[in-house]
Order: C-alpha cells, then sequence, then structure tokens
C-alpha cells in the first residue's frame, strides 16, 4: 500500500491571500506557490498576472484564478493582484496608469522576493496587456503574455466610450435623492435630476485625465521587447493583434500569434455566464514550460504574508484583515479604536456570481465606510464565488446554491469566536439579499436586514437562472415609460419585442396588485395576519421580533414589481412601522451602477445602521 507523505496537496498548495505594497496604499495579492513537491523543483520563474479594467475585471477574475492555478501545477510561482484604485486594494490618487504601472513593478519585486527567483513573465488582457507591455522592461521581464491586448490605448477608450453611450443607463436621466425619513415612503417622487457622468465607466472612474493618460500609450509605438512574446488574439470581433503581431516580429523571432477561442466566451456581461478558457490556459502553460526548465528547489512552506493593514477613511483609522474560515475567505473592516461590542457586524453577501468587491466596489465603499462609523464589517465570498471552496456539488459560480445560508451561519460562527460579535446585519444585493432574507427569517441573532434589489423570495431546488429570465420580464416602470416611445412601437412593429409574452406577464401582475389590493383594505378594518400572503406574514414577523429592515430599489427593477406583489405599492401591507424603511431611486439601475447612485446608496445603509443601532449601543454601554 503506498504511502501518503502529506496530507493533502491541495493543502499544501491552497493560494495565500496578503497585502504588499506602499503602507499608505496597500495592494491585496494571491500568491500561487509553485508545485515543487509535485514536480521536483520549480521553473525558478514567476508569472505576474496583470488584471484588465472595470467591468472586464470582474467578469475575469474566476479565469484568472483558474489561470493562476494552471501554471503553479506547471512550476511557476504566481501572483494575482488588484491594482489600486480596484478590486480589495487602497484606492490613492493620481495618475491611474502611473499608479498601475508601479503596481505592476511592486508585483514583480514583491513574487521575487516571497518566491526566491529572479526570472519574471508578464500575463495580461486588455488593457492589463498593455501596462503589461508598456512596463517589460523596466521589469527585465523574461517572458510576455497577451490576450486580446488593447494595442492602442486610444482606440481602447473609444472603443469603451462607445459602448458607455450605447448603455440604457446614459440616456436615462436619473434622481439623487436624499434618504426618506419615512419607513414606506419613496424616492420616486424626487424630480431632482442628474446626468450620468461622462467621467465614468459602468460604475468606475473613467475620467478625461484617465483617458489622455491611457491614450498615451500605443503598443505599436512601443519598441518590441526583445524577449518571448505570446499574443492571443479575441475570437468575438477583429482587433489589432496581427498588425502588432507584423510589427513586432521584424525584430523579435520569438513572437508566437495564436488564435486559440475562448476570450468571447470568458467575456460575458454577467459573471455568472462567463466561461473558464481552459485551452487558453493550457496553451500559455505549453508556451512557457520550454522556456524554463524545472530545477531542484527546496519547498518553503513558511512563507510570512502580511494579513493585515490600517487605512484612513473619512479622516478614520481603519483595519482590514484577510481571512478564511471553513476554506471561505473574505476581509474583516473594522476601526482601529475598539469596535463597540454592542455594535451588530455587518455581513456582506455576494452579489450574483461577483466575488466580494461587488459591482464597481460597491462592497469595499460600504464595508470601508461602515468601520470609519463605527461598526465592525466582513464581505466574504460564499461557496463557489471567487477563491472560496467549490460548493457542495462541486460547482462554481451557481448563484442559488442550496450552501449560501449555511455559508452565512459560517461567517457568524467565524465572526463570533474571533471578534466577539453577538449581533448581526445581514445585507446583500440580488441573490446576496435572497439568501439575507432566508437567514434572517431563521438566525435570532440577525438584528437587521439590507435587501438591495431582491429578485426572488422562494428559488425551487432545480430552478436555473437561464429559465428565470426567460420567464422574467422588466419593471412595469419600465414599460409604462417605453410606452410613451416612438422607437419602442418600431421595434415592436419590427418584431423586435415578444408583445404577447408582455401583455401576458403584465396582465398577470395586475390581477395580483388587485388581489394585494383587497388585502390592503381587508386589514384596515380586521388587524390580522391572516389575511396576509406567505411573504408579507414573514417580514411581519421579522418585524414582531425587532429585526430592522432596510430595502433599496431601483424603480425600473423589477424588484419593485415583486416588492409590490407581496407588499402592495409603496409596500402599504407592512404598515407603518418604524423598523421597516423602502427607498426606490430613479435611474440607479439593477446594481446602482451610476457613480451617484452608488454614493447614495452607501451613505443611505450607514446613516441607517447609525440611527437604528448607534444610540442603543450607547446606552448599553454606560
Amino acid at each position: 500500500m503506498a504511502t501518503q507523505l502529506y496530507p493533502s496537496k491541495d493543502i499544501l498548495f491552497t493560494p495565500q491571500a496578503f497585502w504588499f505594497g506602499e503602507s499608505h496604499a496597500p495592494l491585496l495579492g494571491w500568491y500561487h506557490p509553485a508545485r515543487k513537491r509535485d514536480l521536483g523543483g520549480s521553473r525558478q520563474c514567476g508569472v505576474v498576472l496583470c488584471p484588465p479594467f472595470g467591468h472586464e475585471y470582474m467578469v475575469s477574475y474566476l479565469s484568472y484564478k483558474h489561470l493562476a492555478n494552471t501554471l503553479a501545477k506547471a512550476g511557476f510561482d504566481v501572483l494575482f493582484f488588484d491594482y489600486n484604485n480596484s478590486g480589495d486594494s487602497a484606492n490613492l490618487d493620481g495618475d491611474r496608469v502611473v499608479i498601475w504601472q508601479s503596481n505592476i513593478l511592486a508585483a514583480a519585486a514583491q513574487l521575487r522576493q516571497i518566491a526566491g527567483i529572479e526570472q519574471i513573465t508578464l500575463f495580461g488582457l486588455r488593457l492589463g496587456a498593455l501596462l503589461a507591455a508598456s512596463i517589460a522592461k523596466d521589469i527585465q521581464a523574461s517572458a510576455l503574455v497577451m490576450l486580446a491586448p488593447a494595442v492602442s490605448g486610444r482606440a481602447y477608450c473609444r472603443e469603451l466610450q462607445v459602448l458607455r453611450n450605447m448603455s440604457a443607463l446614459q440616456s436615462t436621466s436619473a434622481a439623487a435623492p436624499a434618504a426618506s425619513a419615512e419607513p414606506a415612503a419613496t424616492a420616486e417622487k424626487n424630480e431632482s435630476e442628474k446626468q450620468i457622468s461622462d467621467d465614468e465607466l459602468t460604475g468606475y472612474e473613467f475620467s478625461t485625465e484617465m483617458r489622455s493618460s491611457i491614450g498615451k500609450l500605443d503598443m505599436l509605438k512601443m519598441p518590441a521587447p526583445d524577449i518571448p512574446v505570446l499574443i492571443i488574439s479575441r475570437d468575438d470581433v477583429a482587433g489589432q493583434e496581427e498588425k502588432l503581431a507584423n510589427s513586432w516580429s521584424q525584430s523579435n523571432p520569438h513572437l508566437h500569434l495564436s488564435s486559440s477561442p475562448g476570450y468571447a466566451g470568458m467575456m460575458k456581461p454577467d459573471a455568472h455566464d462567463t466561461k473558464v478558457p481552459d485551452e487558453i490556459w493550457l496553451e500559455v502553460a505549453a508556451w512557457l514550460t520550454p522556456l524554463f526548465e524545472i530545477q531542484p528547489a527546496p519547498a518553503n512552506d513558511d512563507i510570512n504574508l502580511e494579513t493585515a493593514i490600517t487605512l484612513k477613511i473619512s479622516g478614520q483609522a481603519i483595519t482590514e484583515n484577510l481571512v478564511s474560515f471553513e476554506e471561505l475567505v473574505g476581509v474583516v473592516s473594522r476601526p482601529v479604536s475598539r469596535a463597540s461590542q454592542t455594535l451588530p457586524t455587518v455581513l456582506l453577501t455576494n452579489i450574483g456570481a461577483n466575488h466580494r468587491v461587488g459591482n464597481h466596489q460597491l462592497y469595499v465603499k460600504l464595508a470601508r465606510d461602515l468601520a470609519a462609523a463605527g461598526f465592525t464589517v466582513l464581505r466574504f465570498d460564499k461557496a463557489g464565488i471567487g477563491y472560496s471552496k467549490p460548493t457542495s456539488e462541486g460547482k462554481e459560480n451557481d448563484v442559488y446554491a442550496n450552501g449560501g445560508v449555511n455559508d452565512i451561519r459560517s461567517a457568524m460562527q467565524f465572526m463570533r469566536i474571533a471578534f466577539g460579535s453577538e449581533h448581526f446585519v445581514v445585507g446583500g444585493l440580488c441573490s446576496g439579499a435572497y439568501f439575507c432574507y432566508l437567514t434572517a427569517l431563521e438566525e435570532a441573532s440577525v438584528k437587521g436586514v439590507i435587501l438591495m434589489n431582491q429578485l426572488v423570495y422562494h428559488w425551487n431546488e432545480g430552478d436555473s437562472l437561464e429559465a428565470r429570465r426567460k420567464e422574467s420580464i422588466k419593471s412595469t416602470h419600465f414599460y409604462v415609460k417605453a410606452i410613451r416611445n416612438l422607437h419602442t412601437w418600431k421595434r415592436v412593429l419590427r418584431g423586435d419585442i415578444q408583445f404577447r409574452q408582455i401583455f401576458v406577464k403584465l396582465s398577470r401582475r395586475v390581477t395580483k396588485r388587485l388581489h394585494i389590493l383587497s388585502q390592503a383594505f381587508i386589514t384596515k378594518f380586521v388587524e390580522s395576519h391572516h389575511f396576509l400572503g406567505k411573504v408579507a406574514r414573514q417580514f411581519k414577523q421579522m418585524e414582531a421580533r425587532g429585526i430592522e429592515i432596510l430595502m433599496i430599489m431601483d424603480a425600473g427593477d423589477s424588484s419593485v414589481d415583486l416588492m409590490t406583489e407581496n407588499f402592495g405599492r409603496h409596500g402599504v401591507l407592512l404598515g407603518k412601522s418604524p423598523r421597516i424603511k423602502l427607498e426606490i431611486l430613479k435611474g440607479a439601475d439593477h446594481t446602482f451602477t451610476p457613480r451617484w447612485a452608488q454614493k447614495h446608496v452607501v451613505n443611505l445603509i450607514t446613516t441607517h445602521l447609525q440611527k437604528r443601532f448607534q444610540a442603543a449601543s450607547a446606552n448599553a454601554e454606560k
């Protein structure tokens, strides 16, 4: 019988999260050590993975993790990191291109130090490839790999601006409301309007200065690097990869152009739909391995990496600790001064298949602002998302996996043991809101719940997002606006809109709303929950238990219709309890993409939790 020397190779080579870089603006990285024990050594070369920008970073995150694992298995030490002003890394003012180039330099230096190697390969996707190419000589890189590179910074910026201008959000006037004091009031009536800024892109800063700085980078004007180069073309539209390869190959005989498919499958609009381009990742590993032979090297299992940092947020010092529990990973934000034990700990769970930072860093901003206000906050990835373990079924990106509530329970237990947390506020957006809702129903330690654009109150086993999408339609508010638009009727006549399906579903909505009106009429005269639907009764039960309920929605999101079908217009069936607050925004979209909407939501949640819990906390500590 074979003897097992080590308990688990996967445990021995688990990626490690750590902070590095400047103390005033640290970067978060994931170190994937080469599998030296499997291979009898390593290739003595590290690979720095340079991420793309904005939404492309979010949808490619899972694929980058898989690439890092593939390369580590092939014998390379790998560092995948977040630039400043992205992901979990700290924000830093200044020229974004200069900052991000310096981040790549810092990542290469850090990887050389912790892995004990000298040779570095740079990998980049889209803008990440352009940045990598621009800094390869300064890093003294030994090889360069680029997937769908943004060859021209100017062309790249123009492409993103065209996509932005095609967005429905860009032509929508957006209300920028103040938080309402009434529990069931709505900001829908606020008529103040604010256009989406030209200096933002899918919720990220994209200022004139930033575009100008990116526009100065052009690979066709750069000298061809005198190192092996692999360029992999995009497979959705024609790019400039062939033109770049022809230009650089004139002075670089070590250049290879590939057209392996997989880019389009990875770069989907929604992270849930992304497909890891395994064929491309295997090609990258196969191309690199002959360049760097396996060399004997001792295994280093005693690497000490920094897992805690201090940041200044709104003039307040906070700490952020990288944590793991039951193979789930997260970040704990809390004030440097001892957090009040009587304040509830806030748990933020994933928005769909997006990892813990949230769309356009919404959760990072919220967690840090709450920590500056005195709260302890954990933003974490449930099973199947980000760097957390797969689900019990071995799946990734399973948005409504059955174990969601258990993952939140695990997070609660960890915070009890590690940070002394006793009570909790659970918050999430979309699928995250669904799991928070279920947790609040079952867990006595939950004292508050934040539900943002919740699309589901009941998920049947065997349901799928694809089936739900086919069955769903937009909000009634959306169709009321669209029906006044001549362009809508042109699309109807062309057959571009499934008018019959929409009409049938809207008719069902009207029927449900009439039923809700009858419930509202009865409950005016009979004080009984018996006449309410199941979901409304559950919310009333949570309110009776003392749970503070905050619901935030966009007026054009179908979550508003779901809420109306269960609680009546403006949540009338929930009554006027001060423990239930409903806020509806205009022009914010499902994930609160406009930057004004992000700021409003963060301020709204922070103010709400301060108002609901800090006074009681102060009294309890007297």
